[in-house]
């Protein structure tokens, strides 16, 4: 008789012991296996939330010029400016997905009353105004209409009570024009968004929001260079660090007119939370595993030792130690292969479940089973169970049959 058909035989003979084996590998594989993607779903979690936070780093020039006059800051200072060839190298490097460039200028609009009493407020230039700085931070909202995007020419974003005072809204036209000498022309822009400023914090509401060729147009300075600063968003927080220093490695940059501010006060505050999150699912599913592979190694040992008797006798009829080993292995074996099968559908069920009482608790962690994972699992268990087996075994394989018989009298 073969030793799978012995196999097969014994498992249908001990219905219980073997009832009992496929419970245990059922309740330890789906526990790996949910583990498993409860690891990987926050992984993903971290990851997602390390790219909504964010993290930056702000290019300015060195001032050129200072010069000190009568308005209300007492002096006016020119920065060099950085030029948009300058703006591309950055860009070629890895790991940056945007930029946002910003310059201003004073100006004053026809017709247009500033919450200030003022005649003049204040232009901000932006290639995309949802990474300007006061957006990104939250101390503005966008209320109504859209965001500038690198894009747009003519827009314009103002503050919902300018929008008030003035009777404007959505498509409005402004006509805008250079309040400190500048070109001496002027510039229409339309209306494309409407924002609030957080009322906690002092905000100049009379700030116009518009595109870089408003600015250039009003201010007579080449279009191709930024008077301002330039900040550049990074995917991954965590490369910030190694991204600025690949910047600063930029030779054609000339470093001693720039320099560089890394943002990423935010990212700080929530560095921990994310690091304790993945130790916390990595140290689980570690604790999972250990725990999984010394049961299954106990239990199968105990399962082989427990058959010394039975071993004595196949011996006794000329079986191999061998083909003992191989029955051993394959009455496991099949057992596992109905525990494969019954453990994806369970561990959906229960990763599935996990997913939806964490939206209760408002939090969403999509933990979805990889298959490339599961077969992991699976070639891992498998070669477990086979050492375990083996290991198990060699005691018994040594002995004798006189040796065994005499031991169990």
């Amino acid at each position: 008789m073969s030793s799978l058909k012995r196999a097969f035989l014994y498992d249908v003979r001990k219905k219980g012991k073997s009832l009992t084996l496929f419970l245990l590998l059922l309740f330890l594989t789906v526990s790996v296996m949910v583990g498993i993607s409860i690891r990987s779903g926050t992984e993903k979690a971290a990851r997602a939330l390390r790219e909504t936070i964010g993290a930056s780093f702000t290019m300015s020039g060195s001032i050129n010029h200072l010069e000190f006059d009568g308005s209300e800051t007492g002096y006016t200072a020119d920065k060099i400016p950085i030029p948009y060839e300058t703006v591309k190298q950055i860009l070629g490097v890895g790991g940056i997905k945007a930029y946002n460039a910003e310059q201003s200028l004073p100006i004053s609009a026809v017709g247009l009353e500033f919450l200030s009493g003022m005649e003049s407020g204040y232009l901000s230039a932006n290639t995309e105004t949802a990474y300007q700085t006061d957006f990104v931070s939250g101390i503005l909202e966008l209320t109504e209409g859209r965001h500038i995007t690198a894009e747009d020419t003519d827009a314009a974003v103002i503050s919902a009570k300018l929008a008030e005072e003035n009777n404007l809204g959505i498509g409005s036209e402004l006509i805008l024009k250079s309040a400190s000498g500048g070109s001496g022309e002027q510039a229409k822009v339309f209306v494309a968004g409407i924002y609030a400023s957080d009322s906690k914090m002092e905000y100049d509401d009379d700030t116009i929001f518009t595109t870089h060729d408003i600015f250039w147009k009003l201010s007579n300075q080449k279009a191709s260079a930024y008077s301002g600063n330039v900040t550049f968003f990074v995917t991954d927080p965590e490369e910030l660090t190694h991204i600025v220093k690949q910047v600063k490695q930029i030779a054609s940059i000339p470093w001693e007119d720039y320099f560089i501010r890394i943002n990423e006060s935010e990212y700080q505050s929530v560095a921990y939370q994310i690091q304790t999150l993945e130790q916390l699912t990595g140290i689980m599913l570690l604790a999972v595993i250990l725990i999984g592979i010394i049961v299954i190694f106990l239990v199968l040992t105990m399962r082989i030792r427990n058959r010394i008797h039975e071993a004595g006798i196949l011996l006794s009829i000329g079986t191999s130690a061998s083909q003992i080993t191989m029955q051993f292995i394959y009455e496991i074996l099949m057992v596992a292969v109905l525990v494969f099968l019954v453990s994806f559908p369970l561990g959906s069920f229960v990763t599935g479940q996990a997913e939806d009482a964490l939206k209760g608790m408002e939090t969403i962690i999509h933990m979805p089973l990889s298959l490339q994972n599961i077969l992991l699992q699976f070639l891992t268990e498998t070669f477990v169970i086979i050492f375990t087996v083996i290991m198990a075994s060699l005691p018994v394989a040594r002995m004798k049959p006189k040796d065994i018989l005499s031991k169990m009298n």
